[in-house]
């Protein structure tokens, strides 16, 4: 049976002769009594129960913040992982760059050296060919000279040749030497003005 504090105060006792029945008294107090023992033995059991709760709840709170405080460790780590990361990334990308740009350059050089050793090339292939030519083409006219012909028809004596012909032979030869030179200026400078 369940009191409540209403009841307990407006709880009616018979009268008798001398007062209240002492018996109904009695029995009263006891079964509130033993209501009242009953509720607190219910409130030791339910502040058992919630000292057990406090202590799961305390020690789950211990829990969260060592997760928590973990968590906030795994996450500046990782930050700081990843600060580091993009830096050496950066490093090797400046790196790379400027290894990419110095190997560019070299390249350039090279390229360049290798072009003006081709046009160096073809300049004196040019100046090769024209002075080679002009040789022949002086070589084919000293042929094609009508001396030649006097020569082979004419039968002579190795102690006929005079110190004049000699020397006429020389002076042909020097002005021929002297037009292939002159020939050469000529084409050089036809070639660099072009």
């Amino acid at each position: 049976m369940a009191f409540t504090p209403e009841e307990i105060k407006q709880k009616e006792f018979s009268r008798v002769h001398k007062g209240l029945d002492e018996s109904e008294v009695r029995q009263y107090l006891q079964t509130l009594s033993d209501e009242i023992e009953k509720l607190k033995s219910d409130k030791d059991q339910l502040q058992t129960l919630i000292n057990d709760k406090d202590e799961n709840i305390n020690r789950f709170k211990a829990v969260e913040n060592t997760i928590s405080e973990a968590l906030l460790q795994a996450q500046k780590t990782g930050e700081e992982t990843k600060h580091t990361a993009v830096l050496k990334a950066d490093a090797i990308v400046k790196e790379a760059e400027g290894r990419s740009d110095q190997i560019i350059n070299d390249a350039l050089q090279k390229a360049r050296h290798i072009s003006f050793q081709t046009e160096d090339m073809k300049r004196q292939s040019k100046v090769f060919r024209s002075r080679f030519r002009m040789l022949v083409e002086a070589q084919l006219d000293l042929l094609k000279n009508d001396d030649w012909d006097y020569l082979l028809n004419y039968d002579i004596d190795q102690q006929q040749v005079t110190e004049e012909n000699i020397d006429i032979l020389n002076k042909e030869e020097e002005n021929n030497q002297e037009q292939i030179n002159n020939q050469t200026v000529n084409s050089e400078e036809d070639k660099s003005k072009e």
